[in-house]
């Protein structure tokens, strides 16, 4: 009996794989909708956090358990328009590709001391409360927007990652951007990435839009109609419809989701990235 797609379990002999790409344009020093805060400055905390949570989940009686990979990419152009792809990552991991998470677990850039408001138990009063948070990417912005570029070397990066690891489950990458690609229709690379797969299969690319507007987000839709403009339907085109263990997790977790639905974002404020982030990564099995 033949397994369904998508099922692999993860472990440490079949290791999942998390690509991030983020969108350094200089666009992204816009506020985020809703927000006074800057899109590459809401972008980097979430970031952080997730590679803070999956560090602490992966965490065991014997240290981090190297279950999973992880790269953080960053892309943009310098004042020549010259596309910089690059890995996004800051400290002792600086300049390294792909990495394990238990090499995240044990590099973090520094640790920033940040203020949390939680209500007092007696009171219920919000009171400050400094908390510690480990970082390891930073915000940067500059340039335009050479999505192809970036896709085209995610398709290389991730052939040779599944060489290594064909029977795992396959890699997912996130995709979070605010504007058009600027090098080139982004359709044909990001169909490429798609087509590669493991015994389990293809890769799963999805796509999220943060904006400076304060309009409705639009999570996983599974048409184009309604969606506002040509950049939400090229991103919902880039993007890979949900596997069924996604589809199912994303019903659990309260999303009207419609058959076929994919895995985009638009218009996403902090609270959607975050929904988003957590959709796309822990569906797969083994991470729930």
């Amino acid at each position: 009996m033949t397994r369904a797609p998508y099922s692999q379990e993860i472990s440490r002999q079949n290791k999942a794989c998390f690509l991030f790409l983020l969108d350094q344009s200089f666009s992204m020093e816009e506020p985020l909708g809703n927000s006074s805060n800057r899109k590459c400055d809401e972008l980097v905390v979430a970031i952080n956090g997730w590679l803070q949570n999956m560090a602490i989940r992966a965490s065991g009686d014997e240290g981090i358990k190297d279950w999973m990979d992880v790269g953080v990419f960053g892309y943009r152009t310098d004042q020549a328009a010259n596309p910089i792809i690059e890995s996004a990552l800051q400290g002792p991991l600086a300049g390294k590709t792909i990495v394990s998470i238990s090499d995240i677990g044990t590099n973090p850039a520094r640790i920033d001391t940040r203020t949390q408001y939680i209500p007092d138990e007696e009171t219920g009063e919000m009171i400050e409360v400094p908390c510690e948070v480990p970082v390891w990417v930073d915000p940067k912005t500059e340039g335009g927007t050479p999505m192809c570029h970036m896709l085209y070397r995610t398709h290389e990066m991730l052939g040779q990652w599944i060489a290594q690891h064909p029977r795992s489950f396959p890699p997912i990458v996130v995709h979070i951007t605010d504007g058009e690609s600027q090098d080139g229709d982004p359709i044909p690379y990001a169909d490429a990435v798609k087509s590669l797969a493991t015994e389990d299969g293809n890769v799963l690319l999805f796509n999220c839009h943060v904006s400076m507007t304060a309009a409705d987000p639009f999570m996983f839709p599974s048409g184009e109609e309604g969606l506002p403009d040509d950049l939400a339907r090229v991103l919902f085109r880039m993007s890979s419809v949900l596997p069924d263990p996604f589809y199912r997790h994303g019903v659990m977790e309260g999303f009207p989701l419609q058959p076929n639905a994919r895995g985009m974002a638009f218009n996403a404020d902090m609270v959607c990235l975050i929904q988003f982030l957590n959709m796309g990564t822990q569906a797969a099995p083994g991470l729930r």
